[in-house]
Formats: structure tokens, C-alpha cells, sequence
């Protein structure tokens, strides 16, 4: 059976994906192919790469899957959203203007037609999967606990006028649990706090984790609990916090979160916040585990992709390992949705880890020299091109990789990569300003498996999380003293492990760099300008390699070299 995925009626990042027979074969986000950071367009051209990528056809798809409730299926949730505002709005008038203002709009809503795919995908069999259930969806039928009870939980920003669900899963099939109204959304109040600090909301929520290492997370943890009812999540905000949450990008929103802020620097407002969501969010997922009778959690939603929290919530006691599944933000809709369909069809599905992340657009042998021959460049093809590539690592060279089927997610996981030496602490601001970009977190490593337990102490080799990058670990002295770019000042690092079965290629660069160095990581960034997708194609490869002056760049088995860098000085 053919399940076509799509996200389309989010605020970002919409996508498609292909799932046949219960395994996700394809996925890519419409960025990668529009090179609009986080394009929320109808995903037209994601449909057709996803389908050439399956290898598959409009004709043979089963059934559509749609990410997201039709207006009429949201009413229900908008109805909890509109109560709960009046409520509010006794304490906060400028509550109480907006929803006034928006009751014509509650109504016209309703009738807005939601678009369909072009061809004969419009005239498929149709099923919608509501936004949370697709997060929860994404995480356990793709994680690695096929037999046992785990909790799966959903947390974002909002989408469906929800910020959040909790389902038991169990026997292939998830039963919900609880979802958390819109207005109590600790991910907006978040994004507010990026907004308040400079930032872009839903793009530099990581900015401000790495900039909280910097700071004293008091007394703005204080101020925001003493709004916070941390007993009952249904009620979560006072209509301070719910006025943030419900305008965060707007003046209302703002002028009330500048109050909360005030006399604060950037750093202890960043170090608030995070503390913040670390406190809360632990504590309630350790109250669902006790409750459920759990000790496995698979976790979606744009508020995982928060590596720091990822690591207290594996530290609980309660819980013993930790899916994040990889594209935890709304580009992982499609899948969701696809999986949740293709699990009504067939009665259930078993989970089974999704061993990789390599589900995209492929570069090859003849695409890329295909690509070389139109730039002009001087190229060669090494016999070991893997030892060649440590070589120049060793030398301190930046090395980028775009080979092999893209990345699903938001992380460069060696396909679509930048490779640098971890020694050299002063990379993250030389080699940031290679690609115009701005960062409080160091780079993150890549690892290979036989030597993280090493450099991290607390890793152990079930928690597949970390192939993915998902999460942090502190630092052992190996690590401090092998990798110190790769560290951050609060002593953890956010490595990606590799396994040489998950990319042979990626791994023996790594491997053969040890072998050199003995130093058993590299940095690995990915491979994009700042504020562009990753690249996707050939082209788009060299385009980067010329624009951010990098020393050398694989594509595919082929060697690119500067010719303005003296590779081994």
C-alpha cells in the first residue's frame, strides 16, 4: 500500500513524504526545492521529487494523507480556545479586544476551502490527521520500541489551536491521552522570548539555547513561575503569559513580556526561558510516565528540537530511553500523517526504527559530473578518497560532503555536511562567519560509535537519539581536551554518533581521521548559507563551495579543491 504524506496548512515547512507498505521510502520539505527558508507554499514540487524519489507514481498512490484538520474538524478546538480567551480576558483587556475583534473571523474561517493536489491526487481517497496526532504519529511508529508501552508526546508552538498531546502507545496503535489548549503554550512564550531578544521566531529558538549558557537564569525563573499554575497544565498561563502567548509577535504580546524582562540582560533572559521550560516540561513528562506506567518516551513537535531539554528529560528516573524522531518540527507532518493513515488501513502498525535518515534528493556519480563539467572546475577522483579527506581534515582544512541521498530534518547528518577540526576553539567564530551566520552554541560533533562512550560518558548505545542529534551529553576530559570547539561552556556537546552500517562513506572519513589524529570526531555543520535550506542538488553544492570559500568539497566519489588555499600549509 501507497500512503502519500502532505503537510500543507502549516505555518512552515510544509512537505511530502512516501510510505509504502508501513515504511517511510522518501520524504523531502518544499524549502529544498523553492530555496525558501521554511516555505509554507502548497508543497506542489516536494509531491513530485517525493514520488520520483519513492520511484513510484501519482496513479499508484493508495491514499492522500493530509497533515492538519479541515476549518470545520478545528472548530471544536477553536470553541476551547475562544472559552478559555474569555476567561482571561477579565484580567487582560487587551484579551478581551482581540477576541471581540475576531469573532467575525471565527465564523468566515469556516468556509475556506482547503486546496487540493494538482492531477489525479486530487481524486484520490482523502484522510486528515489532526496536527498533534501526525507529531505523535512520526515518533512512535518510527522509533525502536516495537513491543513495549511508551508514552508519545507532542509539544510546539500551536498548530490546530493545540500546543500539545500525550498518547499512550502500545500494540501498534496510539490512544490519546490529553491535549493542552493553545493559550497555555510554553513554545510561543518561547518564540516570544526569541522575538524579544532579536531573533526570528521558529528559525533561532536555537540562538537563544545557546545563548542561556551564558546567562543566570534568575530572576526572570521566578518572575514567569510566579504566572505559572504548575499543577494544572489545562490552566497552565495566567492572562499575563496568556496575553504573550496569544500576540507573541505582535506589540500585546511584547509590550507584556518587556515587564517580565525588565533590567535583564540578553544572556540571564535566555537562561530564564530555557531554565523555565526545562523545570516544567520535565516535571509533567515525569508525572505522565509515572502515571502511565512507562519508561520509554517518543517525542515530535518543534519544542524537541530544544537539545538541552532532550538531555534532562533522558536523565529522568522514570525514563530509561528517548526517541526524538528526527524531523521533530512540521516538515515530520507528512510522515506523521502518512504513518497514522497507513495504521487505520491495516489495524495497527508495529513500530520499527527508521535506521536512517538519507530520504531525499540524491546526488550521484552522473548528476554530479554532470554539475562539475557545467562549472568548469578541476576535479579528480581519489582511489581512497576517504584517507584524502582526513588528510586534509588533519591539515586544518574545511572539507564540505554532499554525496548520496539528502537529509531528512533539519540536521546535516554527512550528506549534505561541513567538516572541520574540533581543535581549534576559534572555528565557531571564523568558520560562522564563512557562512554569514550568527551562533552562541559551538558546532556540533560527529562521532564515531566504537569511541562516544569516551567522550561521553552517559551515552550508551541504545539511545539511537544520539545518531540523530537530538540530544547533549556532558563532556568527558577526553572530549575537553580532543575536541574543545565541540564544547560548549556548560560542558555538553550535541554529538551525532555514526554507526558505519548507516553511512560507510561518511564513517571512514572519520574513522581514517582517527586513525590519523587520533582524535575520534570531527565538527559537523551543515552545508548552507545562512538563512538558506541545506542544498539539495549538485549544483546547488558547488554554488555554496565557491560562495563560502571552503578548502575542499566532495561530491559524490569526486575531490574539489580550492585553488586559492595551500591545502597542506
Amino acid at each position: 500500500m501507497i500512503i502519500l504524506g502532505i503537510n500543507d496548512v502549516g505555518h512552515h515547512n510544509s512537505a511530502a513524504s512516501i510510505v509504502i507498505d508501513g515504511q517511510l521510502v522518501a520524504s523531502i520539505e518544499e524549502e529544498r526545492i523553492s530555496r525558501i527558508k521554511m516555505d509554507n507554499a502548497y508543497p506542489h514540487q516536494a509531491i513530485a521529487e517525493a514520488l520520483a524519489i519513492a520511484g513510484v507514481t501519482a496513479e499508484q498512490v493508495d491514499v492522500v494523507a493530509l497533515a492538519g484538520l479541515s476549518r470545520w474538524d478545528q472548530k471544536p478546538y477553536v470553541d476551547t480556545l475562544f472559552k478559555y480567551m474569555a476567561k482571561v480576558a477579565k484580567q487582560e483587556p487587551d484579551i478581551k479586544k482581540f477576541y471581540w475583534n475576531q469573532q467575525p473571523a471565527r465564523l468566515t474561517r469556516l468556509f475556506k476551502q482547503r486546496q487540493k493536489p494538482a492531477g489525479v491526487l486530487a481524486d484520490k481517497p482523502t484522510q486528515t490527521v489532526e496536527h498533534h496526532l501526525a507529531h505523535a504519529a512520526s515518533a512512535y511508529y518510527a522509533s525502536p520500541f516495537a513491543d513495549e508501552r511508551v508514552a508519545v508526546i507532542s509539544l510546539d508552538g500551536v498548530g490546530d489551536f493545540s500546543w500539545g498531546s500525550v498518547w499512550l502507545g502500545e500494540h501498534g496503535k496510539l490512544q490519546q491521552i490529553e491535549y493542552l489548549p493553545y493559550l497555555n503554550s510554553i513554545g510561543l512564550l518561547y518564540s516570544a522570548v526569541t522575538i524579544y531578544l532579536g531573533f526570528k521566531a521558529t528559525r533561532h529558538e536555537g540562538k537563544v539555547l545557546g545563548l542561556a549558557a551564558f546567562g543566570n537564569p534568575e530572576p526572570l525563573l521566578s518572575r514567569l513561575l510566579a504566572h505559572t499554575n504548575q499543577t494544572d497544565w489545562a490552566n497552565l498561563f495566567d492572562a499575563r503569559l496568556a496575553r504573550i502567548a496569544l500576540q507573541f509577535a505582535k506589540e500585546v504580546g511584547q509590550s507584556a513580556l518587556r515587564e517580565l524582562c525588565d533590567g535583564l540582560s540578553k544572556e540571564d533572559v535566555a537562561a530564564g526561558i530555557q531554565a523555565y521550560t526545562e523545570h516544567l516540561i520535565c516535571a509533567w513528562i515525569q508525572l505522565q510516565a509515572q502515571q502511565l506506567g512507562v519508561n520509554k518516551l517518543a517525542v515530535a513537535g518543534g519544542v524537541f528540537a530544544n537539545v538541552k531539554l532532550n538531555q534532562r528529560l533522558l536523565a529522568l528516573p522514570e525514563i530509561d530511553n528517548i526517541y526524538v524522531h528526527p524531523n521533530m518540527g512540521d516538515g515530520g507532518l507528512a510522515t506523521g500523517a502518512a504513518y497514522e493513515v497507513y495504521s487505520r488501513l491495516q489495524n495497527g502498525l508495529t513500530p520499527k526504527l527508521q535506521p536512517h535518515v538519507y530520504l531525499g534528493t540524491e546526488i550521484n556519480r552522473e548528476n554530479a559530473l554532470a554539475a562539475l563539467e557545467k562549472s568548469g572546475l578541476a576535479y579528480s577522483e581519489p582511489e581512497n578518497l576517504s584517507y584524502r579527506v582526513a588528510e586534509l581534515l588533519a591539515a586544518g582544512k574545511v572539507v564540505a560532503r554532499a554525496a548520496g541521498k539528502m537529509e531528512y530534518g533539519p540536521r546535516a547528518l554527512g550528506n549534505r555536511t561541513v567538516m572541520a577540526s574540533c581543535q581549534d576553539k576559534n572555528i565557531n567564530q571564523w568558520l560562522n562567519e564563512k557562512f554569514a551566520r550568527t551562533e552562541f552554541m559551538p558546532f556540533a560533533p560527529v562521532i564515531i560509535e566504537e569511541q562516544a562512550h569516551a567522550y561521553f560518558p552517559d551515552w550508551q548505545a541504545d539511545h539511537v537519539a544520539a545518531r540523530f542529534m537530538t540530544l547533549t551529553y556532558d563532556a568527558s576530559s577526553v572530549a575537553q581536551r580532543n575536541i574543545p570547539a565541540a564544547v560548549h561552556v556548560d560542558n555538553t556537546a550535541r554529538p551525532q554518533v555514526i554507526r558505519r552500517v548507516d553511512n560507510p562513506a561518511y564513517y571512514d572519513i572519520i574513522n581514517d581521521y582517527y586513525r590519523l589524529t587520533g582524535v575520534a570526531s570531527v565538527i559537523n555543520t551543515s552545508f548552507n548559507m545562512h538563512e538558506e535550506p541545506i542544498v539539495r542538488t549538485a549544483e546547488e553544492a558547488i554554488q555554496a563551495f565557491q560562495a563560502a570559500q571552503l578548502d575542499a568539497l566532495i561530491l559524490d566519489g569526486f575531490l574539489i579543491t580550492n585553488v586559492d588555499a595551500n591545502l597542506f600549509a
